[in-house]
């Protein structure tokens, strides 16, 4: 018994390492304050882990994961009623931006910005999961309710009304 619970918190622990820049990247996003994204992100660890025995498998962690994440920062602004303006993205996301985010230009960045706007609630999160907190479409067709080709629907015609318009503005 001992040796089982002990595995079970090394295997957390692995998860944890391997979750938590994903998670905190997407609470940052989400919030857009650096130590209540720390917060809700361990928030998110603790219930995880709280409830990890409610884990059907090892293969949906990811989406399991993100659901709780879900759940803390809904609770969060049901708690609060805060919103985070989307024009404050740069500031919100990782502070050692990706090789990918360094090339972004400034100008472009913005008309991104300005294309998310455009988009509903509903594209908006199934885009930041996809891209912030890097889930595959079956892992986040769970957490949003839709089948895995709703999710892959939604994120061609999201990303392509993104496209048009950065597009249209260059």
């Amino acid at each position: 018994m001992v040796a089982d619970t002990s595995s079970r918190a090394g295997d957390f622990a692995d998860k944890y390492r391997a979750y938590l820049p994903r998670i905190l990247n997407y609470m940052r996003l989400r919030v857009g304050d650096e130590a209540l994204a720390q917060d809700l992100t361990a928030t998110t660890f603790e219930r995880a882990f709280g409830a990890i025995d409610s884990l059907r498998s090892e293969a949906a962690f990811g989406g399991w994961i993100f659901t709780i994440a879900r759940n803390v920062v809904r609770q969060h602004y049901r708690d609060r009623r805060e919103t985070v303006a989307l024009e404050n993205l740069a500031q919100m996301v990782d502070p050692a931006p990706s090789p990918e985010g360094r090339a972004m230009d400034a100008a472009e960045l913005r008309e991104i910005l300005a294309g998310l706007q455009t988009l509903s609630e509903r594209e908006r999160e199934i885009i930041r999961l996809k891209f912030v907190g890097e889930l595959k479409n079956r892992e986040i067709a769970p957490i949003m309710g839709l089948t895995e080709s709703h999710v892959a629907v939604i994120v061609y015609r999201a990303l392509g009304k993104l496209r048009e318009l950065v597009v249209s503005e260059w």
